[in-house]
């Protein structure tokens, strides 16, 4: 995994947070029995080609929309038009006119200088469509192939669209540009808490010694298991924990010796080698190390501290 691929994966993790979040979720209901429409939440901000996983929360509302771009290939027009304006709206909150005649704005949550996401409404007319269809509808109904039988229902659908005064929306849009600045302030609680956790690849490393603690672990091992270079893990690694995989591994194994030395019939020996130390002598300087003493000064005073425990209790 490189950095674009972990910085994508951690963008994906904030934005699905945020889209499951109850605020979003409880706004996004009230929002729908105020006004009557649905709005969505969209990534922003990704290169051509790049998608997240469930890219969007309830995108395509309208049941013409969605039924234009279910069929293969999706509608090309749609596709266009909606880009032009996530571009014109990355900064501030926009409003276009499709080809089908339908208003959609999308308003940026941002972070700082960066569209994080898009409040995106709309799919709705703002006047009384006529009674004959747009040009540029007919010429999209031509240019996707859509047959007499599903230009029908494609009109039927299209006549359906709820229509709201240009007041109307205007409020609506208002009431949604309020609620992104305060979708913001999460959204920023989100990169911190984001940025202050270990990245994946350092949490499926410490899962994996401490499943083998007892065995022989390399540096190659690790990286090959979490699926990096040993080169990226033990820069990202050192980075996040603080320390290096080898003084990560002592330490877990220092702990774990120190519980098997509460054990009096354990020898010191035995327990060196069975938290997966190589030798006695490596065992011992990453004990005093770690610890401060030695193994055995350390059950002595353990020992000790039981026995004054004891005693006090009698």
């Amino acid at each position: 995994m490189n950095v674009k691929e972990s910085a994508n994966r951690a963008d994906e993790r904030i934005f699905l947070k945020l889209a499951e979040s109850p605020f979003f979720q409880t706004y996004r209901k009230a929002f729908n029995d105020a006004t009557g429409l649905s709005v969505t939440l969209l990534p922003a901000d990704q290169d051509e080609g790049d998608e997240f996983s469930g890219r969007s929360i309830g995108h395509h509302s309208n049941s013409f929309c969605r039924k234009m771009n279910e069929r293969e290939g999706g509608c090309a027009s749609c596709q266009a038009s909606h880009k032009t304006l996530a571009r014109s709206a990355c900064g501030h909150p926009d409003t276009a006119t499709c080809f089908a005649g339908m208003r959609e704005t999308l308003i940026p949550v941002r972070s700082g200088d960066r569209t994080f996401a898009m409040l995106s409404i709309g799919e709705v007319f703002t006047s009384q469509p006529g009674k004959r269809l747009p040009a540029a509808l007919t010429a999209a109904f031509d240019d996707s192939g859509v047959s007499s039988t599903e230009r029908g229902t494609l009109e039927k659908l299209w006549r359906e669209t709820p229509v709201m005064t240009t007041d109307q929306y205007q409020g609506t849009v208002t009431l949604l540009a309020a609620f992104a600045l305060q979708l913001a302030d999460i959204l920023n609680r989100l990169l911190i808490e984001e940025a202050n956790a270990e990245p994946e690849v350092v949490v499926k490393a410490k899962r994996f010694v401490n499943a083998h603690l007892e065995d022989k672990i390399s540096l190659e091992s690790v990286a090959q298991h979490v699926g990096v270079s040993p080169y990226y893990f033990c820069k990202v690694f050192k980075q996040s924990a603080g320390m290096t995989l080898t003084e990560f591994v002592n330490r877990r194994r220092v702990e774990w010796a120190k519980r098997k030395l509460l054990n009096p019939q354990a020898r010191v020996t035995e327990v060196a080698f069975d938290v997966g130390f190589q030798s006695i002598s490596q065992f011992n300087r990453s004990f005093l190390k770690y610890v401060g003493e030695s193994p055995t000064r350390f059950r002595e005073n353990q020992e000790s501290s039981t026995r004054l425990r004891e005693m006090n209790a009698a």
